[in-house]
């Protein structure tokens, strides 16, 4: 842009315009402030052409990180509710084993008690999202990219539940494992395991005559039961489900910013 007004300038030089003698004081005043203002005009719009390629780059960048995020967000939804179904389950076996529980001899097989059993503590509860997109955002300083200071914010503070579903999934593991424990101790847990899936892994029927039904008639089972039971309840109607809503709500934010480009 400066270059077209010094071209300006040079067609004036030659065409004898500025450069006579004779000039007047008073023109050659007039001539030099106008250049000036040619020059400054010319400084001002190219520095508006860099400010408008500039943010042009950032709005590219932003829509980038956007539909990463919308991918990223949208598939730890989907793994959220499969940790969900699995707690839910899980829970569900507890709670129909803890009804059969009792002094008297309970109206099941050992064969059904250990499909329950095993079905009840096979998986794991941990939920792990994937958090690729969001730590690069946050640990590069890219943060400021997006507009909406909503979704800033939401972005910046969505690790902070994560660290409480922390500790309550670990409340419920330890019950987990306390629950398994009891059964390894008071049954028989190679039966379980053939009675419920068979020669899995090439494991044999036990050769010991003991089984798992009089795991009903234990006190400290069932105890521990309500403990796994209640955990997980807490985990799904609390936790999971607040968690849940703080997804929805950011990937509705990043949606409405992808559909306003």
């Amino acid at each position: 842009m400066i270059k077209l007004f010094r071209n300006i300038r040079k067609n004036l030089l030659a065409e004898g315009k500025t450069s006579k003698p004779a000039l007047p004081a008073g023109r050659y005043l007039k001539y030099a402030i106008g250049e000036i203002i040619l020059v400054v005009i010319g400084i001002l719009i190219a520095l508006q052409i860099n400010n408008w390629n500039e943010n042009a780059k950032q709005s590219r960048i932003e829509q980038h990180y956007l539909v990463a995020l919308k991918e990223e967000f949208t598939y730890n939804r989907v793994k959220l509710e499969r940790v969900m179904n699995t707690n839910q389950n899980n829970a569900d076996y507890a709670l129909k084993i803890s009804n059969l529980m009792g002094p008297d001899n309970p109206e099941i097989t050992e064969k059904e008690f250990s499909t329950l059993a095993m079905e009840m503590t096979n998986w794991h509860v941990m939920y792990h999202p994937n958090q690729a997109v969001l730590d690069e955002i946050i640990s590069s300083g890219k943060l400021s990219i997006f507009k909406n200071d909503t979704l800033k914010f939401a972005l910046s503070s969505s690790k902070g539940l994560l660290s409480k579903i922390k500790f309550q999934e670990d409340e419920h593991s330890a019950s987990r494992m306390n629950v398994i424990d009891i059964m390894n101790a008071e049954g028989n847990a190679k039966k379980m395991i053939t009675d419920a899936q068979g020669d899995t892994f090439d494991i044999k029927e036990s050769k010991f005559k003991l089984g798992n039904l009089q795991l009903l008639q234990s006190q400290k089972l069932e105890n521990e039961l309500m403990e796994f039971i209640l955990t997980a309840r807490y985990l799904n109607q609390n936790y999971y489900t607040e968690l849940k809503t703080e997804l929805d709500a950011i990937l509705k934010l990043i949606t409405n910013e992808l559909e306003s480009k």
